[in-house]
């Protein structure tokens, strides 16, 4: 039978609309999913999320601290004899003196004698003479461990003025093996002997070129700074007028490269240990680990003016200069 073919045009054209329609919705799709992404992708990108950190590389952070931190017992304890040797106050009388640059020589009196700087800028070498007030006439002792051996270490009982206060110290002018040795019975050797000067008050002190001299090598050095024995400063201290002013001189702060040698020589020569053992910190295993806080807080006080805070002290004594106001 023969169709119509007007029918037959109508029913194509129907379904060529409807294709036509049906594949103009799947690429309108296609953009939205597009653009959804792009938005997405786009809002990602300018709100990142960022952890903050505060760690920069190659950052150099000076080391030790120059501030120490400061807490009820900033220094351990320099482990006092139990019996220490008795003795009456007889604290000494200050006089009018000045040294070689016309500075007041009192109990708050120090001069630096020798500076030196790390490549980092940083002071690790450090000498300074500093001024003391006798507290009594004798020669006191207490024990100290090291390396698994225990020393006696000899010190005066003395005072320095801090920014007006007066702190008790003890000035360490030598040490020798076992424990409770009297002075009379420490052997003939580097540790029987304190170096030291002593002078009237019409005498001029110039703290630079006494410590220069006084560390020469030995063989060089000016026969005004003799060697005595500990016994013969015990006999000294007690003929001594009531106007006399104490003089230490000693480093303070080593360069780090010399520590080993330092320990080296420590556990090698007892009178060393006795007078280092103030500005170096050791660990349980008697590793040295750096220089003590209180040596830290001397540098302070001496190029900053800082505060000293509380705590035991202990000052060491590698040149003496004892002045006499008869």
């Amino acid at each position: 039978m023969h169709r119509n073919p007007e029918k037959r045009w109508g029913f194509l054209s129907v379904l060529l609309i409807l294709l036509f329609l049906y594949g103009c919705r799947e690429p309108a799709s296609t953009a939205l999913d597009s653009a959804a992404n792009i938005s997405s992708t786009a809002t990602s990108t300018q709100t990142p999320t960022i952890t903050p950190t505060h760690t920069l590389a190659n950052t150099i952070t000076p080391q030790p601290s120059t501030t120490p931190t400061i807490t009820a017992t900033p220094y351990r304890t320099l482990s006092p004899t139990g019996t220490p040797t008795q003795a009456p106050l007889e604290p000494a009388v200050l006089f009018d003196y000045k040294d070689i640059n016309g500075k007041l020589v009192d109990w708050s009196y120090f001069h630096v004698t020798q500076i030196g700087y790390s490549m980092q800028g940083e002071v690790n070498d450090l000498w300074a003479f500093m001024a003391f007030q006798l507290l009594d006439r004798a020669i006191h002792q207490r024990s100290f461990t090291f390396l698994e051996e225990t020393l006696t270490v000899y010190y005066l009982n003395v005072a320095h003025e801090f920014k007006g206060e007066m702190l008790q110290m003890q000035l360490v002018i030598g040490g020798t093996p076992d424990e409770n040795i009297p002075i009379q019975d420490v052997p003939a050797d580097g540790s029987a002997y304190v170096q030291i000067q002593v002078r009237d008050s019409d005498e001029n002190f110039a703290p630079y070129v006494t410590h220069r001299d006084a560390n020469r090598d030995y063989e060089y050095r000016d026969s005004t700074y003799p060697l005595m024995f500990l016994t013969e400063l015990q006999t000294l201290l007690a003929s001594l007028p009531d106007e006399v002013i104490l003089l230490a001189d000693h480093p303070i702060l080593f360069p780090h490269d010399d520590w080993a040698q330092v320990k080296l020589d420590m556990s090698r020569v007892s009178y060393l240990a006795a007078r280092y053992q103030p500005f170096f910190e050791f660990d349980d295993y008697d590793r040295l680990v750096d220089q003590s806080d209180f040596a830290y807080a001397l540098m302070d006080y001496l190029l900053d003016g800082k505060a000293m805070p509380a705590g035991i002290y202990a000052y060491s004594s590698q040149t003496l200069i004892i002045i006499k106001n008869d």
